[in-house]
């Protein structure tokens, strides 16, 4: 039986997706399958790199006549996974295959469980870390079931936002079942993905759709940011713009949501609303309540700047598109400060349940090192079975 189907879309940067693929291909496990959706200008490098694997637990789509968006790259990929559960990373991401370990446990404990995820962690590729940086990784082995509704409460009400919502649960570095997915395509559009902003489509239809969502607080996966990725837009303004540049051509609009005046450019928080307000308006869906949460990650957003220009730059179109908004009476929601503080060494150490460490540790090069390095540091995957035995 295939558990597992880990799907890696990608375009124009086939190396990044081929040493993922050679990592997960060094695990024994036979209940898993990397489904790549090339859509590149070449189809070449990854036609022949597949063909050079021989190995069925690889299947590639190649690219279509003309290049398509992301989330119609990723809309072809649940059609053709075999497993039983499907995430979904980047192609310079990376995702452990003992992630099917997880799943046959937590589906033996949890037979109704349809959505699963896990702790975060991140890596940005060298080539995009100029400086030294401190990562932060979870440390806890908790299997924790989240109720309904406080995700609704963490995604829609933007209750503990930092400066966007705090759920993790959708496709993107998560797992859900195949058939909780044709059930989000049967019940909107007949589409998995509608939104250009892919990740943010899927948490809000999982968040709506799914019987029993369940966390697991050690990590999973790691969160790639390589030179050519939309991360590394959120690093650098102008790479920002000229990603952004790039979406809009593939969508010819439809980013943004009506009568919600903030820009994308301005940053995450921004971008995530449009999301979750085009959401919401093609589905009927109305709340009250939530601005007060979203224009405190507004001003989060801000605050997240280590650069003072930058940062009153995005505290004044924030202030602006709040004021147009909501009124000169919502602006008093809106206190963000300057909060870096480069004289101040960043801690390390273990604090909060979590471990604060040099990213530079062990001299990884990609996220599937990186990866190997936190392994080694957190609890045995293979060892959750006997952890939650009665």
């Amino acid at each position: 039986m295939t558990r597992l189907t880990i799907c890696i879309p990608t375009r124009n940067r086939q190396s990044y997706a081929m040493d993922a693929v050679r990592h997960m291909l060094a695990s024994k496990r036979e209940d898993f399958e990397i489904l790549v959706a090339d859509n590149s200008d070449d189809a070449a490098p990854l036609a022949e790199f597949v063909a050079e694997r021989n190995d069925s637990r690889l299947r590639l789509l190649p690219p279509e006549s003309k290049p398509l968006s992301m989330q119609d790259n990723w809309e072809r990929m649940p059609q053709h996974a075999r497993g039983e559960w499907l995430s979904i990373i980047g192609d310079d991401d990376y995702l452990d295959p003992e992630l099917c370990e997880a799943l046959r446990v937590t589906s033996e404990r949890v037979p109704n469980a349809d959505a699963f995820t896990w702790g975060r962690s991140y890596f940005v590729w060298p080539e995009v870390r100029p400086n030294r940086e401190i990562t932060r990784i979870p440390t806890g082995s908790h299997l924790i079931h989240m109720e309904k509704k406080e995700l609704m409460k963490k995604m829609f009400f933007w209750v503990d936002a930092k400066d966007r919502p705090a759920c993790p649960f959708g496709i993107y570095h998560g797992a859900l079942k195949k058939e909780l997915l044709d059930r989000i395509r049967d019940a909107f559009s007949n589409r998995y993905f509608e939104h250009p902003n892919a990740d943010y489509d899927s948490i809000c239809k999982t968040v709506m759709m799914a019987d029993m969502c369940i966390y697991w607080e050690r990590p999973l996966s790691v969160f790639g940011a390589c030179k050519a990725s939309n991360t590394a837009g959120l690093r650098d303004p102008n790479v920002g713009l000229e990603r952004l540049k790039t979406v809009r051509g593939e969508n010819e609009g439809g980013l943004e949501a009506e009568d919600f005046p903030f820009p994308i450019e301005l940053g995450i928080t921004a971008s995530v609303g449009h999301t979750m307000e085009w959401f919401k308006q093609r589905y009927g869906i109305e709340l009250n309540g939530w601005e007060e949460g979203f224009i405190k990650a507004c001003a989060g957003d801000c605050e997240s700047q280590n650069d003072r220009t930058r940062f009153e730059a995005k505290k004044a179109g924030y202030a602006a598109a709040i004021k147009e908004w909501r009124g000169a009476q919502a602006l008093k929601q809106f206190n963000p400060t300057y909060k870096y503080r480069p004289d101040v060494p960043k801690f390390m150490g273990h604090a909060e349940g979590h471990l604060n460490f040099d990213m530079g540790i062990g001299n990884a090069q990609t996220a599937a090192e990186f990866y190997n390095l936190l392994d080694g540091m957190l609890f045995p995957v293979r060892l959750l079975q006997s952890r939650l035995a009665d």
